[in-house]
């Protein structure tokens, strides 16, 4: 289980909490690691990561863009979907109904897609210059997500766009 907590733009996120007496107190007995997109902290159970990041959440807050949990290798949840299977104590759906996907751009920024970034390759598992992370969520979040897409990316977009080219 890990915790991924992703930086703002510009702020190494990993130095800010080792300035902070009160974050690094919180963070120093799990051995944070620094990541291109922010910091992994390892703990031991879903519990253990949702203490800690509401621990942190002032922090995360001013310092940070978002987090999200790693419930298995390569499979992340958004925190309300933490906070249900924790308190429900149910296997999750396989498969699980709901996926976002986060991309954060070469510049720092953190974009969440309804659908799998197209910009990004179009072969899932070829690496690609920014960091993609498919994020299993709840449907208020899927729909937020799809409701918010960048313009490029909307559905109604990418179909005036086709239309604008047959005409």
């Amino acid at each position: 289980m890990n915790l991924l907590i992703f930086s703002r733009p510009g702020i190494r996120l990993y130095q800010e909490l080792r300035r902070s007496e009160t974050a690094w107190n919180a963070l120093r007995f799990y051995g944070p690691v620094e990541t291109p997109v922010g910091i992994i902290v390892k703990v031991s159970s879903l519990s253990a990561a949702l203490s800690l990041a509401s621990d942190l959440k002032y922090f995360i807050r001013k310092f940070g863009s978002d987090y999200l949990f790693e419930i298995a290798p390569g499979m992340y949840c958004t925190p309300s979907v933490a906070r249900s299977r924790y308190l429900e104590r149910e296997p999750h759906a396989d498969p699980w109904p709901w996926k976002i996907w986060y991309r954060v751009k070469g510049d720092g920024n953190l974009v969440k897609y309804d659908t799998f970034p197209e910009l990004c390759t179009r072969d899932r598992d070829q690496a690609c210059d920014e960091d993609v992370f498919e994020v299993l969520c709840s449907e208020e979040e899927c729909t937020v997500c799809r409701l918010c897409a960048p313009e490029a990316v909307r559905p109604d977009n990418l179909q005036k766009t086709e239309e604008g080219e047959e005409e």
